[in-house]
């Protein structure tokens, strides 16, 4: 059988695939609608699942003793939601999905720092392919220096620092806490500042927009429950498969043929990913 820090990272594995589906889904809902919009549907939609599977099993995601810092936490990843979203409205989502690579990097030093995780080098080795792996792929074009790249740089510092204070929670709290307070806060927050921005949607767009929630709670469920099984540095290097979902939608819903560079680079990506699957422990 697999140890725990396997599972773990086959659990964000699958996670972050499943999440690239529904993020391509949400992507093009915001050709039609708002940022706010597309935020309260997805995440409606992410936690009816959730909502159900607590009702079954009796529990009360919001009792506990750490909700000062479940409250921070959902808060500061509802920002780093927004400032995703708004690097893709401003800047190309080649440029983007870079900078998004660069959360990897920045997992390490913060286990370090805050989780007291042991540094591997290895970890970061494959960290360092996947990224090659990244930018070979999309080879990043030269308008760097604008402001939808000021919001995926701080959308990358903000989901690293996510991912170590989910670890850090999940030593006592429940998947179903953690989520719970991150969707609240991003249905309050997108009512608040976007109602006004609401319009009427047509029953093909809420159809996927719905599929796409339910595919989000999976994805969240899995990716919250593997920091259980693994450390946060250890898992870092696992966000790179999204490549994979991204090169099949592509080429199956816009024919896209990937091309001698994207090859390449998912086979960095995919050394990356097994030198990182192959030394995955139980727990630091």
């Amino acid at each position: 059988m697999l140890e725990r820090g396997k599972i773990g990272y086959l659990l964000v594995v699958f996670g972050v695939t499943l999440y690239a589906f529904s993020d391509a889904i949400m992507k093009q809902a915001m050709v039609v609608y708002s940022i706010h919009q597309v935020v309260f549907l997805r995440t409606i939609f992410r936690f009816i699942p959730i909502i159900f599977a607590m009702f079954a099993a009796k529990i009360n995601p919001y009792r506990t003793e750490r909700r000062k810092e479940n409250i921070f936490r959902a808060v500061l990843a509802a920002g780093g939601t927004y400032c995703a979203m708004s690097a893709y409205h401003y800047a190309a989502m080649t440029d983007v999905f870079v900078i998004g690579g660069t959360t990897a990097i920045f997992v390490i030093p913060l286990s370090v720092w805050i989780l007291k995780e042991r540094f591997r080098a290895k970890n970061l080795f494959a960290i360092g392919l996947g990224f090659a792996g990244i930018c070979l792929a999309f080879r990043p074009g030269c308008g760097l220096f604008q402001i939808g790249i000021l919001f995926a740089v701080v959308a990358s510092i903000i989901a690293a620092l996510n991912q170590v204070l989910i670890k850090r929670l999940s030593s006592t709290e429940s998947e179903f806490t953690i989520i719970s307070y991150h969707n609240t806060c991003l249905i309050f927050c997108s009512l608040v500042f976007g109602w006004n921005y609401f319009s009427s949607i047509s029953f093909q767009d809420f159809l996927w927009l719905s599929i796409g929630g339910i595919i989000g709670a999976v994805a969240q469920y899995s990716i919250t429950h593997a920091f259980k099984l693994s450390s946060s540095s250890g898992l870092a290097s696992a966000a790179y498969v999204m490549l994979i979902p991204n090169v099949l939608i592509d080429f199956f819903m816009f024919d896209k043929i990937p091309d001698m560079y994207i090859f390449g680079g998912l086979v960095l990506i995919s050394l990356g990913l097994y030198i990182a699957f192959k030394i995955q422990r139980t727990l630091d």
